[in-house]
């Protein structure tokens, strides 16, 4: 998994993931906010208050925000660090990590329910930090010290969304501490423009913003649980996954025959790109020694993190090259393969 594409994370965080984090966070930061503003409109001079009666903020506003952002950045870096150690210790199988997408995926969408109020149960989808915590959170949210919101900055780390526990996964599984380091921070990076927006809004008083943001959120999430549940069915080595039925419905054929069929040993080659594989369908006989050649051509993305997950095969692909894998197939029906992530994703139809 160390050929996942940073910048693929980044992005993540950028966008469905600084929703979540802010759904689950944004009460943190909204109490350091609010008491640094109410010590503001106590200090300031006339003069400050009309300006910011008027739309203009007051730089020091952003201090705290700042202050919150740099100490998360800072400790789920470090936490990234550590979960990339412990990932060196244990393996994490394709079909084990599709469980957890999918309980990922679902707990995403408890969140969103909770967001909209559908119902009571939804509630217990919400994680509920320790009481010591809770109490912490209290007395550190009266202070408006940049201290106070340093340190709340860091307790986010006992309050993970559900992408980011989804982005701790993968650098359990880089299995390198600086790799998981570098996972965890650029996600957090890309997380911290919807929390410096959302400072942003609530100085400036929108009530619009605060209206909507609830159902914006929650109808951000319903999708990303769905992506989230779809890739965990790919990569358990499921056929039946979103791409596969909208592919079946664009083609009339769903078999693409580029294998070299014979009676001691077939070949196949598939071409592995950043968004995915080709061919995708490949016909292969049962019981037949299979050497299968992936060739990759500037790939940085989780395509070059091979799976086939009912055989246990994790084969991570160079950035440009070729590599041969071999299996043989022990049963007729359709055999999956996909990307370490559950993204992208192929099968092979097994014969007689």
């Amino acid at each position: 998994m160390e050929n996942t594409n940073l910048l693929v994370i980044f992005l993540t965080g950028l966008t469905t993931g600084g929703l979540t984090c802010l759904a689950l966070q944004g009460g943190l930061l909204t109490s350091v906010l609010a008491k640094r503003e109410e010590e503001f409109l106590n200090t300031s001079s006339k003069k400050a208050i009309a300006v910011s009666r008027l739309g203009g903020t007051h730089s020091t506003q952003f201090l705290p925000i700042l202050s919150f952002l740099g100490s998360k950045l800072f400790i789920h870096t470090l936490f990234g660090a550590l979960l990339g150690l412990l990932g060196s210790a244990i393996t994490l199988s394709p079909i084990t990590r599709g469980w957890l997408q999918i309980a990922i995926g679902i707990y995403l969408f408890g969140i969103a329910g909770n967001l909209l109020n559908l119902h009571p149960f939804f509630r217990h989808f919400v994680i509920t930090p320790p009481k010591f915590l809770a109490r912490l959170v209290k007395n550190e949210s009266k202070s408006s010290s940049l201290f106070a919101s340093a340190l709340l900055g860091l307790m986010t780390v006992f309050i993970p969304c559900a992408i980011t526990q989804a982005m701790e996964i993968v650098a359990i599984g880089t299995g390198n501490p600086l790799y998981g380091a570098a996972i965890m921070f650029a996600f957090i990076l890309g997380t911290s423009p919807t929390f410096l927006i959302f400072g942003f809004l609530l100085n400036k008083g929108s009530a619009s913003f605060k209206k909507h943001f609830p159902t914006v959120a929650a109808i951000a999430l319903f999708a990303m649980s769905i992506y989230t549940v779809n890739a965990g069915v790919g990569l358990m080595g499921s056929v039946y996954t979103i791409q596969n039925f909208l592919e079946a419905a664009k083609s009339t054929s769903t078999t693409s025959n580029s294998a070299v069929l014979g009676d001691r040993v077939q070949t196949a080659t598939i071409n592995v790109f950043s968004n995915g594989y080709s061919p995708r369908n490949i016909t292969l006989k049962k019981g037949v020694l299979t050497r299968i050649t992936l060739i990759t051509d500037k790939v940085y993305s989780c395509a070059s993190s091979f799976t086939i997950p009912a055989l246990n095969i994790n084969k991570l692909l160079p950035a440009t090259g070729k590599t041969v894998l071999e299996f043989t197939p022990t049963r007729t029906g359709p055999l999956a393969f996909s990307c370490s992530m559950g993204m992208y994703t192929g099968r092979f139809n097994i014969i007689n």
